[in-house]
């Protein structure tokens, strides 16, 4: 590839790239959600230029050690020594089937 070659793709990459931080910024201002889709629309990009662009991407989609810090379902912890009394379940009277009578087990 000739200098001039590289230097025009350079350029069109730096257009786009531009395109990409305002649309961005603009999403942000206005409250629209920041998708790759949204954005790659709104910045007249290929999503695929997002994907090839990491720093872009992070920009959208924070890395996941950002939010470690976050426990949506809050804490759970399984005790693994707790069972049911299945004995206790057993031994209990259950209606029948079809009639009121208790079942035998």
């Amino acid at each position: 590839m000739t200098a001039p070659m590289q230097e025009g793709r350079q350029a069109g990459t730096d257009r786009r790239r531009s395109r990409v931080t305002a649309a961005i910024s603009a999403a942000q201002r206005e409250g629209t959600p920041l998708t790759a889709s949204t954005i790659a629309r709104a910045a007249a990009v290929d999503r695929a230029f997002l994907y090839r662009h990491r720093d872009l991407l992070d920009t959208l989609h924070p890395p996941p050690l950002f939010w470690t810090h976050v426990n949506p379902s809050g804490r759970f912890e399984l005790d693994m020594n707790a069972h049911l009394d299945l004995a206790a379940a057993a031994a209990a009277q259950l209606p029948g089937p079809r009639s009121g009578e208790p079942a035998t087990v």
